[in-house]
């Protein structure tokens, strides 16, 4: 098992160039949200447009499209209809694929999708899908682990489960992928042929070649709603915003992991472990980027 140092993650950040502009760092579309979970979609937009991402759109319905636009007015916004459970309407998501073709997008699904994630995931990942890359995580993982979702996962996939989910998607109890956390972030690689982050103490990044990497940032203070809407929206930022490198999946999520857990141990010194919400970790997201970025 190799660990994520900051050297390593310094090689994989995406390059600011001078003369770049917003097309110069992809796009990331993230599709989250219901009536019911309306939080987790700003947390993640905002995750995005701080990995750096040049356009974060957010397609979802109109009440948290508001949320989202108050607090983050730089996302693009693709209202849906609402469907009987206050989620997204799967019939709009037909028209979000074909509006991104070409567009070499990447993709975030699953933050508070609620229970239509699987038809919205299945029209989403369908046959002639634009993304380059997704992330896939939250309500879009429970979807895969019931069966609902049944399209191809694209080749560029990263899942992001917590210990619960990852039981789900195994098969298995949360105590079996607490006993040996690097077994079974192997087993959901190899599995799913994606890059998996295990997420928890000492979150762990695997890829299907077999090969495991362990983050030794973050703290407990992390142990809250949202945290992982963050580490959700900031990892595909960083995808898109090194797509054009050629930095890849895996590059991203070793990244978005150590930089996720970093920012929230600067904040827990502000803050306190108790105190801190997950939103308090952009500032200091955007202090632990400057120092690598020095």
């Amino acid at each position: 098992m190799q660990e994520i140092t900051r050297a390593a993650v310094r090689e994989r950040l995406p390059e600011r160039r001078a003369d770049s502009n917003k097309g110069s760092y992809g796009s990331v579309l993230t599709v989250a949200g219901s009536m019911a979970y309306r939080g987790a979609a700003a947390l993640c937009v905002e995750g995005a447009l701080r990995g750096g991402a040049g356009l974060v759109y957010l397609a979802s319905v109109e009440p948290v499209i508001q949320l989202v636009l108050a607090r983050t007015p730089e996302c693009c916004a693709c209202g849906c209809r609402t469907d009987a459970d206050g989620g997204i309407h799967p019939q709009d998501t037909a028209a979000l694929r074909a509006w991104f073709a070409g567009k070499n997008t990447i993709l975030l699904a699953g933050p508070g999708l609620g229970e239509s994630a699987g038809d919205v995931c299945n029209v989403l990942l369908g046959k002639r899908r634009p993304w380059a890359a997704a992330v896939l995580d939250a309500d879009a993982l429970n979807a895969l682990a019931a069966g609902k979702l049944r399209a191809a996962l694209p080749e560029h996939t990263v899942l992001t489960p917590h210990p619960g989910e990852a039981a789900r998607l195994l098969r298995t109890t949360v105590g079996e992928v607490q006993a040996d956390r690097e077994a079974a972030a192997l087993r959901l690689a190899e599995e799913y042929q994606c890059v998996a982050v295990l997420k928890g103490h000492e979150t762990l990044v695997a890829d299907p070649g077999g090969t495991v990497w362990r983050n030794t940032t973050g703290n407990a203070g992390l142990a809250r709603g949202g945290s992982g809407d963050i580490l959700a929206g900031l990892l595909a930022g960083l995808l898109a915003a090194g797509w054009q490198q050629g930095r890849t999946a895996l590059d991203a999520a070793l990244t978005a992991v150590w930089l996720h857990g970093a920012a929230a141990d600067r904040c827990a010194q502000r803050r306190s472990r108790t105190a801190m919400l997950p939103q308090d970790i952009f500032e200091d997201l955007g202090a632990v980027l400057a120092g690598l970025e020095a």
